[in-house]
């Protein structure tokens, strides 16, 4: 019995010693987050506004995207404080946009203020009114022939694609598009290296943009495939645009019948 309890002690140690090199492990430091890129909007005046972004060093890459609008670049950047600045627009300040800049992506809510109890009133008579008069509109207008109005021919876009479920055209209304593999986006590409939401197109009615949400395989334009910045919008023309090394993308303009 003696000279088995040494190597029962050994055993014992062995299974032992884990649990408590475990629990005066010293926990792993979790990694810093990244500092919030929007924390305010300044209304400067009806043709001026201002954000308030977090970044290291300079925006120099600050992109604002307001919907039926070009990207915008800020006019001047002002330094706030250590990792604090403050960038002025020009213009009417947006209701919404996307902001691009400093390796993030955020969208900018302006919510409407409250208004007075009074001028809720106000307006629903003005709605009980508005209804009254569109009824006797109706029913004026249903004495009248109506008479055939050919609709103006209304410009698009088209894109053409090429992944792993062949070629295809598809057409493209204006406004915000999310590229990706996700079911959920507006534009479904399959791929072997693309990302659930891999890259935002932004179409106006005469440009169009595109945006790398940070994808790892990443977003290539022109015919030497140039690699795109991450979050930055790039002005794009007929050229051919890589997602990955998978799939093509090229966009179009048609104009409707």
């Amino acid at each position: 019995m003696r000279r088995r309890t040494p190597l029962l002690a050994l055993l014992m140690l062995i299974i032992v010693w884990p649990v408590l090199a475990a629990a005066h492990a010293i926990p792993p430091t979790p990694p810093t987050a990244p500092p919030r890129l929007i924390f305010g909007v300044e209304q400067i005046s009806a043709t001026a506004w201002a954000l308030l972004v977090g970044c290291p060093s300079p925006p120099h890459d600050l992109h604002v995207w307001a919907e039926e609008a070009p990207p915008q670049r800020p006019q001047t950047i002002t330094a706030l404080a250590p990792g604090r600045w403050r960038a002025q627009f020009d213009g009417a300040l947006p209701s919404s946009a996307m902001v691009y800049g400093c390796g993030q992506s955020a969208a900018l809510v302006i919510a409407s203020p409250a208004l007075p109890l009074w001028m809720n009133s106000v307006f629903a008579l003005g709605a009980v009114a508005v209804m009254l008069l569109s009824t006797r509109l109706v029913r004026r207008a249903r004495r009248v022939a109506s008479m055939p109005i050919s609709a103006p021919a209304v410009s698009g876009w088209q894109a053409y694609i090429t992944d792993e479920q062949g070629e295809r055209t598809i057409a493209l209304p204006t406004g915000m598009l999310t590229a990706g593999s996700d079911p959920a986006c507006h534009i479904i590409v399959l791929g072997s290296d693309i990302a659930l939401r891999h890259a935002h197109l932004m179409l106006t009615e005469t440009q169009a943009h595109i945006v790398d949400l940070a994808s790892p395989s990443g977003v290539f334009c022109g015919p030497v495939r140039r690699r795109l910045r991450p979050h930055t919008p790039t002005l794009v023309s007929d050229e051919d645009i890589w997602l990955g090394a998978t799939v093509r993308l090229r966009l179009g303009k048609t104009r409707g019948e």
